[in-house]
């Protein structure tokens, strides 16, 4: 998100700390002031607060969409288990390293508790949309006999779970990257040996 205009320096300093202090306890005057402006002058570019999160949101996982081929029909791109491998590590090294994608999850981490549209949104990003996906290459490569035989559903969450699992682990521990994409390509590995004709 970065940029020059005010508007986008308000967007960029209240992503940095919304994930670091949360939603709920940053006031519209810090988000200002950490760019130099008075509090009141947030209202010429949003209506308040929420207005700048539902902006914050919206553009950020706009840009995760388009990133992670969301706004296409995935099953078209994966045919067999080297475009899977390769789909599968381009998206994780974009979650795991994009910051302000990992700003959004810290947010959302904090928030989740306290407010049922962070809970939505992460529910959304962090499980219902990344299911759909697989769920929806497994189909094909079901349908196809690439993969021997299950319920895509079941392969699914089979294979997204332990990622998942890892990119919390690198939220709290970024030292730990390279160790995760280890584990991750060990596994998508391992899931590929076990499942594919």
């Amino acid at each position: 998100m970065a940029g020059t205009s005010t508007k986008e320096r308000l967007l960029e300093a209240a992503l940095d700390l919304f994930s670091q202090k949360g939603y709920s306890a940053t006031s519209v005057d810090e988000i200002a002031e950490s760019i130099g402006i008075k509090g009141p002058n947030i209202y010429k570019y949003f209506k308040g607060k929420e207005a700048l999160l539902y902006a914050i949101t919206d553009y950020s996982v706009t840009k995760y969409k388009e990133k992670m081929s969301m706004n296409i029909d995935i099953s078209k791109l994966v045919h067999n288990k080297e475009e899977l491998r390769e789909f599968s590590l381009n998206q994780i090294k974009y979650t795991l390293t994009n910051n302000d994608i990992i700003r959004l999850r810290k947010m959302y981490t904090l928030e989740q508790f306290r407010d049922e549209h962070m809970r939505s949104m992460m529910t959304r990003q962090q499980y219902t949309a990344i299911m759909d996906i697989y769920i929806k290459i497994f189909t094909e490569l079901v349908r196809t006999g690439q993969i021997k035989s299950g319920e895509p559903d079941i392969l699914a969450i089979e294979y997204i779970s332990p990622t998942s699992l890892l990119i919390q682990l690198c939220d709290r521990e970024p030292s730990r990257i390279d160790e995760a994409m280890d584990m991750i390509t060990r596994h998508i590995d391992f899931f590929i040996e076990k499942h594919f004709a």
